[in-house]
């Protein structure tokens, strides 16, 4: 907010953290790509935001994969 030139009150900055959690964001379909055609996203493949957690690419990509990325 400082770098922005834009305070904010105590009842603002608490919502910001409220629609900024994974929970929020993963509800919502402006920010979890539900809205994309299906050739940017196959959402039968699964949702866009998954868990929520970092690292969890390890159980989805092989070894190679890895390396390569």
């Amino acid at each position: 907010c400082s770098f922005l030139g834009r305070p904010l009150d105590a009842a603002a900055l608490d919502a910001v953290v409220a629609n900024a959690s994974f929970v929020t964001m993963s509800h919502n379909p402006m920010s979890n790509f539900s809205l994309s055609p299906q050739f940017i996203l196959d959402r039968r493949r699964g949702p866009f935001l998954r868990k929520g957690i970092s690292g969890d690419w390890r159980n989805h990509l092989s070894p190679e994969q890895s390396q390569r990325f």
